[in-house]
């Protein structure tokens, strides 16, 4: 497999994945903010057939948001290593952008969704498509 690949933090987690990617969509809904602590977030949507962890799974804890969300994060450090968004994503694995150790053409934003929601200083970047 021509894998991408990311880690937490601290390295202890390690994971991989193959292209194509679903989507990358960066959000603006208050719940992703919450979960990065970020005026948005950047996710990067994968097949979860096409996603593995590499390392330290046993190190991964899970919080579930909701009947079919969760996010799966180190247990040292706390970065989210997949999170499962079952209303909007069912089947796939969702990963920070920022997680990945190399960011390519492959992975750039294809979609802005909740921007109705968008905090006021960020400005939309009007080349990718909006959805409210």
């Amino acid at each position: 497999m021509n894998a991408e690949k990311g880690r937490c933090h601290c390295g202890s987690v390690q994971w991989e994945f193959s292209l194509p990617v679903k989507t990358v969509v960066k959000c603006h809904c208050g719940n992703c903010r919450k979960l990065q602590g970020a005026d948005y977030s950047t996710w990067v949507v994968v097949p979860a057939e096409q996603y593995s962890i590499t390392q330290g799974k046993e190190k991964i804890i899970k919080y579930q948001a909701n009947e079919k969300s969760s996010k799966n994060f180190c247990s040292h450090c706390g970065t989210a290593a997949f999170l499962v968004n079952g209303k909007h994503f069912d089947g796939n694995v969702v990963l920070a952008l920022g997680s990945l150790d190399i960011y390519s053409k492959n992975l750039a934003p294809q979609i802005q969704v909740y921007t109705s929601n968008k905090a006021e200083w960020v400005k939309l970047h009007e080349d990718e498509p909006m959805l409210s």
